[in-house]
């Protein structure tokens, strides 16, 4: 069978996870030379436990329980809209490493 655009691999991901160390390892480029507030860090290290609970995490996803708990009108409340699309540049740079390349298909 063959695996459609890599949605295989994203459906393996969803169903695993993602190992801690390499979901920090994902935000690191994100977090390196900000000076992040306790609440801009709180917020992404949840949304870490996200990434390792279910894999991968799109931007909706932050409008919704649990980051509203922590951003009630969502990411906006924490942070500059370069910054949010930053977050999804990480985002998606997860999903594509879900997806297996040409030389694994």
């Amino acid at each position: 069978m063959k695996d459609d655009g890599g949605s295989l691999g994203l459906f393996v991901r969803s169903l695993c996870g993602l190992d801690r160390r390499a979901a920090q390892q994902a935000f690191e480029s994100f977090i390196t030379g900000k000076q992040l507030s306790a609440r801009q860090l709180d917020f992404i290290t949840l949304i870490i436990d996200v990434v390792v609970r279910r894999g991968l995490i799109v931007v909706p996803d932050l409008y919704e329980a649990p980051f509203t708990d922590r951003a009630p009108n969502g990411p906006e409340d924490l942070f500059a809209n370069e910054e949010i699309v930053a977050l999804e540049v990480v985002f998606r740079d997860l999903q594509d490493r879900a997806r297996p390349t040409a030389l694994a298909a």
